[in-house]
């Protein structure tokens, strides 16, 4: 999720004997669609490398390399035809570094275990059936048109650890998706918006692109190939966070993301199948704990494969 959260996916289908693919001239109208109680099992795989700077100018390299699974069932469909869902973590293996550090996390089966340089350490001491994606579900609404909203439980934890962004700002975390006609092939539809998900003081700006680069039908069930760009920038005074008891207070002055993407789309079911998504991440940002201030930077890329089942 996050990018919203990124439902996307193919498991384009196979050919039935001799039958080729038949291409679709008419204009093909692009929708999610949701049935109550269907569920969804998504594999994601990330690879990524970069550096950060200190605010000495030193660089360290970044790393991070896994896989995760998670589900995303339906629980109600709205009259407008939106998709109200829940999303939980089904089991995670992500490994980290900078520098010399190294870090691993692995979930599966509701147990948490946490490795730092090779060396099993407890789990951080919460209670995991309260953590969103982890116990509790995160729960989210989808448009027809892919626009993502959020509802209390994710909400409720951001605001627990970040007071001072205030209630309210978050009913939108995402742009829209799909236009609201029909789309041929070869046609681009784009798209620009301010979001405020961490409140009024941090807007972002998505600008999108989209291309729709071929429609067909095989064994009756349509297939679109859609290619995409999206850049995102971030311009956050300064946010005050309290993981615990000490305040955390973290700003960042110039955040750009940009993703490059193919997405498959099954047309006839209305559900992202297959993605790929090359990500570039640049940031300069400015950490604050009591009396101590650090400034540094991060630059990275990532590459992230979703794939339904």
């Amino acid at each position: 999720m996050v990018r919203s959260i990124v439902l996307s996916v193919l498991a384009a289908m196979a050919c039935l004997g001799a039958q080729a693919p038949a291409a679709c001239e008419e204009a093909v109208q692009l929708a999610f669609k949701f049935s109550p109680g269907e569920v969804t099992t998504y594999e994601v795989a990330v690879s990524g490398a970069g550096h950060v700077r200190s605010s000495e100018g030193e660089l360290a390299p970044v790393g991070v390399q896994g896989n995760l699974s998670f589900t995303c069932k339906t629980v109600e469909v709205l009259a407008d035809g939106s998709g109200r869902s829940e999303a939980r973590l089904a089991r995670a293996n992500l490994e980290a570094s900078i520098g010399e550090q190294r870090a691993r996390f692995l979930y599966e089966n509701g147990r948490l275990r946490w490795f730092a340089n090779g060396e099993e350490h407890p789990p951080p001491n919460a209670d995991l059936g309260q953590l969103p994606l982890l116990g509790a579900p995160i729960v989210f609404t989808v448009a027809p048109n892919g626009r993502v909203s959020g509802d209390s439980s994710l909400l409720d934890a951001l605001r627990k650890a970040a007071p001072a962004i205030g209630a309210g700002q978050f009913p939108q975390v995402s742009e829209q998706v799909f236009p609201d006609g029909p789309v041929a092939v070869g046609e681009t539809w784009r798209h620009t918006a301010e979001l405020h998900p961490l409140g009024p003081t941090a807007p972002i700006t998505i600008t999108t692109s989209r291309t729709l680069d071929s429609h067909s039908v095989e064994g009756g069930v349509g297939v679109a190939k859609i290619s995409g760009y999206s850049e995102a920038r971030l311009r956050a005074g300064q946010l005050s966070l309290s993981p615990g008891e000490t305040e955390v207070r973290v700003a960042a002055p110039r955040l750009r993301r940009t993703i490059t993407s193919t997405e498959f789309f099954n047309t006839s079911e209305g559900r992202l199948l297959r993605a790929d998504y090359e990500v570039a991440l640049s940031a300069e940002v400015s950490v604050g704990v009591g009396e101590e201030e650090r400034e540094g930077g991060v630059e990275a890329r990532f590459h992230i494969t979703v794939q339904a089942r």
